[in-house]
């Protein structure tokens, strides 16, 4: 039947800033401020036309940022979009001005698509009718509440009979009736062979309207087919995300993000039945810092043998590179290690109650020069303690200029790898001020 929808490669990159001031900077310096982040990030998609496809995956995986892009409200970063035919967006609020009545906002829009006065006049009752606003159709939308912003935009869009329609969380918001509504009027448009996007996170919605479905994860193409295929995978996904803790999601969000360092199966003892593992032992890939807590606790040789242990008391004041965890009979474990890959420099594992720990990502090698402010320590690694002194003070070197070739992030703070006197050294980035990026 053709293409209606091609999506090549396509990635959105947002600017984040720790204030206002670093956004203003942004803009009027030629110096970089913030961070990069990613909504979506290479993603590869094509729907023919009559196709019903359904956008899945958990909040902040890129859902609406994708329907906005093919429905033209945002533009991509990079990657091209190729859309066949005429695109109307349905979201909350999508394209509706609060200071104006329901009616202008009516108006405005179709004018927006196209629709001379006449033909507005000519579909106006259909819009009014079907989005059942009665005389709030004459109030500020801004008075409305969001299921009635809800209903107004539905109406208006499915009312200009666009080619493809794009439903971004629209029957998510006010009465189950009106959403039963919008659904026959959507398998209508269904039956006339028009291609639509579905965004929800209702999997009934999902089951019942749609043919396919794209899987999204954290700005990724996770899994993209038929709802056979992809929908009850994403149910068990749900599940155990459902009971993860906070942590644990973060540790999956980050390896995620860096599934070509790490692998995202866990990882089981192989001498035990398959069965046995399954309950009493797991082992996975992570990447944080810690320090331990208290001096009356132990590391131990192997979370598994609790007899091998010494005191972590010398331990203590230093900070540890954690790569991996392990769950033993529902208890956590960190592996504490003082360098940040190999077997080199692993101290042993302790329990994860006592340990503090921050999610550690790296950002980037990019040099970045600084001038020191005087301030604080110099570490031999990130979030280091007293043990890893390399400058105890920094005072006498103020106003010194500071070369960073390594830009590393645990928990919200950021860490800057330079050479000082010939060392090198970690500095925290409340102690630099930046003078220009290479």
């Amino acid at each position: 039947m053709g293409k209606a929808i091609v999506v090549t490669n396509v990635s959105k990159k947002y600017k984040l800033y720790n204030d206002t001031k670093e956004r203003l900077l942004d803009l009027i310096s030629p110096k970089n401020f913030g961070e990069d982040f990613y909504a979506l990030r290479d993603v590869d998609f094509e729907a023919e036309k009559g196709d019903i496809v359904g956008f899945i995956g958990i909040n902040g995986s890129g859902k609406s940022t994708l329907s906005n892009i093919i429905g033209g409200i945002v533009p991509q970063t990079s990657g091209t979009v190729q859309v066949n035919g005429e695109a109307s967006l349905i979201a909350v609020s999508a394209g509706l001005k609060g200071d104006l009545t329901g009616r202008d906002n009516i108006e405005l829009k179709c004018l927006m698509l196209g629709f001379n006065k006449h033909e507005i006049k000519e579909i106006e009752p259909s819009i009014i009718e079907f989005s059942e606003l009665g005389d709030f159709i004459d109030q500020p939308v801004k008075s409305y509440s969001s299921g009635m912003k809800s209903r107004l935009g539905f109406s208006i869009s499915i009312n200009v009979n666009p080619e493809i329609l794009i439903i971004d969380e629209a029957l998510s918001v006010g009465d189950k009736a009106f959403a039963e509504k919008s659904l026959s009027k959507m398998k209508e448009f269904k039956k006339q062979g028009k291609t639509m996007i579905f965004v929800s996170h209702s999997i009934g919605q999902m089951k019942q309207f749609c043919e396919k479905i794209l899987w999204l994860e954290f700005g990724r193409v996770k899994e993209y087919g038929s709802v056979k295929d992809v929908l009850p995978k994403y149910e068990e996904f749900l599940k155990r995300w459902k009971k993860m803790s906070n942590e644990e999601r973060e540790n999956y969000k980050n390896l995620s993000l860096n599934q070509e360092e790490h692998e995202l199966k866990n990882l089981v003892d192989i001498e035990s039945s398959p069965e046995k593992v399954e309950s009493v032992y797991k082992e996975q890939a992570i990447s944080r810092m810690g320090h331990i807590r208290t001096k009356g606790t132990y590391i131990y040789m192997s979370p598994r043998d609790h007899k091998d242990k010494f005191s972590s008391k010398k331990y203590k004041h230093s900070s540890y590179y954690i790569k991996r965890q392990a769950f033993y009979y529902n208890e956590k474990f960190y592996l504490l290690s003082n360098k940040p890959s190999g077997v080199d420099g692993v101290v042993g594992w302790m329990k994860a109650s006592e340990v503090s720990s921050r999610l550690h990502i790296m950002i980037d090698n990019d040099p970045k020069t600084f001038v020191l402010k005087g301030t604080g320590f110099g570490y031999t690694r990130p979030w280091g303690g007293k043990k890893n002194f390399v400058f105890p003070d920094l005072k006498k070197y103020k106003d010194v200029e500071f070369e960073a070739i390594r830009t590393e992030k645990t928990g919200k703070h950021y860490w800057y790898l330079g050479k000082l006197d010939g060392q090198e050294t970690w500095i925290h980035y409340k102690h630099l001020k930046r003078i220009h990026e290479k």
